[in-house]
Order: structure tokens, then sequence, then C-alpha cells
């Protein structure tokens, strides 16, 4: 019997983790295993990071709480190192995605004056009311849904385009889609998006909750292809592990806010701030980026193994689709020793290892990949 509430079902996992290091986790039971999914995209430098870890007991021994409209030093440091990794001008910092792409709704609504939000078939965007409203996928299962959205086709400009009009206050769009299973758009998609939004006076949001901070190999996905958000949301990785996300946006958009319209008892307390800092220290120093997408090059190398149709995504974020069920398969990577991910796509696994992932331990999923999917073909 357990008191928490059930939000999982099937989706549970029959293995219970004491601890990790690295790219492996260790179960109750004494097992080692491979995690190839990173917590949800969240460990890309690996879990308990000495100095992550360090900068975090570090500043609960300190100051671990006090009321946000106080100033807290680590507070200051870790929202100027975040602007200088994204290259934007302002932050907010919350607890989670979803109310960062909350804070990025508010924002665009109020400064453009107009109630439409275009976003994407496929997008999501978190499961509180109004992300859930811009969420596709989620939207009719808490109908009536918030707000006044209209979906289009990921990486189709034309649907697009036919959506936008001066009602339109933002699109909102992944960058490379994640729980959809890593869908990469054509070339010059977003740069599109970016024209259309200009074309009309409309904002555009950038959701890199899963693929930014660096989990490609660059900062963000959006600037790494050369086209400016007016804001942007980040979560999972930003932390390193510690509960932390963020919306940033423009010096103009920050203009627009009022105070007291948007707040967080949590969300820029000082434990947040240290890993944040921690994370972006550890990232720069130690050359991450460099090894995510080197990771990747690795990942896709050994991969392409029969029943494996096409590896998408970039870096330490990639889809794996396949020619069976992907939950079986996953479970049977299960038996193994290695954790993977699934998508809302039946067919494609989802990969978002730590950048830290060995490369002998890519071919050990490599080799495993192959006798599921050779043993499921044989049966």
């Amino acid at each position: 019997m357990t008191h928490l509430l059930d939000t999982l079902g099937a989706a549970r996992l029959p293995v219970t983790f004491a601890s990790g290091e690295g790219a492996l986790l260790f179960d109750t039971a004494g097992h080692t295993w491979w995690d190839f999914y990173g917590g949800h995209a969240v460990t890309l430098f690996g879990l308990s990071h000495p100095r992550w870890a360090e900068a975090i007991a570090a500043q609960a021994r300190s100051l671990s709480f006090v009321t946000t409209i106080a100033g807290v030093t680590v507070r200051e440091r870790a929202a100027d190192k975040l602007c200088a990794f994204t290259g934007m001008d302002r932050v907010f910092f919350v607890n989670s995605g979803s109310e960062a792409n909350e804070a990025a709704l508010k924002i665009a609504r109020k400064a453009t004056g107009r109630p439409v939000i275009v976003a994407m078939e496929g997008g999501f965007h978190g499961r509180t009311m109004g992300a859930v409203g811009v969420t596709h996928g989620y939207r009719s299962q808490h109908a009536p849904a918030h707000g006044d959205v209209r979906f289009v086709p990921f990486g189709d400009l034309d649907a697009l385009r036919a959506a936008m009009g001066p009602d339109v206050a933002a699109v909102i769009a992944e960058p490379i889609q994640g729980m959809a299973g890593v869908v990469v758009p054509p070339d010059g998609w977003l740069a599109g998006v970016r024209a259309a939004c200009d074309a009309v006076g409309a904002l555009l949001i950038a959701d890199e909750v899963q693929c930014g901070m660096g989990r490609t190999g660059v900062p963000l996905v959006s600037t790494g292809q050369g086209v400016q958000p007016d804001l942007v949301t980040l979560g999972k990785a930003l932390g390193g592990g510690f509960p932390v996300a963020a919306m940033l946006c423009t010096e103009d958009l920050a203009g627009t806010v009022a105070p007291g319209e948007h707040g967080s008892t949590y969300g820029a307390a000082p434990l947040a701030c240290a890993a944040v800092e921690a994370t972006l220290d550890i990232l720069e120093e130690e050359a991450m980026l460099t090894k995510a997408a080197a990771l990747g090059d690795h990942l896709r190398a050994n991969l392409q193994v029969p029943g494996v149709r096409s590896v998408r995504g970039a870096g330490a974020w990639l889809g794996l689709e396949l020619d069976a069920p992907a939950r079986d398969v996953a479970a049977r990577l299960r038996d193994q020793r290695f954790l993977v991910g699934t998508s809302s796509d039946p067919f494609v696994l989802r990969l978002a290892p730590p950048a830290v992932m060995p490369t002998f331990a890519v071919h050990l999923l490599g080799e495993a990949l192959q006798q599921v999917l050779h043993v499921r073909a044989s049966a």
C-alpha cells in the first residue's frame, strides 16, 4: 500500500533506484543500470556530480531560503550566467517547465493585447491549465481547455501562415518536439515561423524545456539556427536534477511586466539558483556541449541496426524509429539493465543520455538493441 497518488499507472517502472553516479544507476536489488533516458532529459552532465552537489550543500549551509522579495547574491549570479549562456536579456525563475510556459503565455497576451495562441500538433508544453491548453494531445482530457488556441501541423509553414492574423499574440513551438518522439522539422522551418510572426506583429515563444541547455550541442536550438525568439522557456537540464525552470525574454518584453503580475515562492530560491549556477559552470568548463555533440555521433554510428528505420534528433537528444512497438523494446532493454524512454509515437524510443556516457556503453546498447530487435523479428 502506498499513499502516493497514482499518476503513472502502467508507465511505472518495476524498479526502485537507490543511487547514481555519472551515467550509472544502482537499484535497491544491487543491480547496475546504464541511464540512456537521463531522467526525462534532465541529467546532461550525469548523476550526483560532486561539484554540483557541493554547490547545493554549500548554499544550504550558508542560506537555505529567504523571501524572494529580498536580494540574494547567488540569484543575481545565476541570472547573469543564464543570460550570457542563452543570449537572452531577462530571467524569471520558476519551478517547472509548465510554469515557465504559463508565464510566457501571460506575457505574450498582455504585451500584444491579443487573445490567440498558435500551437503545434504533437507539441507538449505541460500539464497545468494554461500549458495544457496549448498541448495538443492532452487538451481534450480536461475540457473545456483554457485559452483561444489554433493548432497547425508541426513543420508545415503554409498551414502556419494561414493561421496567422492580427488576433494572434504568439506562436509557441518546440524547435525539436520531444514527447512526440524527437521530431525534427524541415530545414528553415523555425526561421519561417519567425518571419510569419513578424509579418503580423506576433511573438515567438521557443519551448526549449527538453531540447535546450546544450543537450543538442548548442546552448539553444533556436539561436543555434540563427533564429531569435522573443521568449524562451527552459527546465529539465537547467538545474542538473534540482527542480528549477526559467522563462527568459527580451528587454522590450520585460518592460511590459508590472510588479506583482508574476511570482513564485520557491522559483528563485537560493538552492535552486545555486544548482543553476553550478550547472552552467559545469556545462561550460567541462565542455559538456562538445561532449553531447560527440555522443550523438557515437549513438548514430552504433544504433543504425536492422529494425531501426531512422535515427533523428541531435547530440544527446535522439529518437529511434523502430519497426516494432517501442514499449516492448524498452521493456526488453530494461531486462538487460538499459534505461530508455518511449514517446507518444508508439514506434519511437527516446534517448536523452548524459553527455558523459562512455563510448563502450553506447556499443553495449547497440548490441543489446540489435539482439532485442532480432529476437522480435524471429519470433
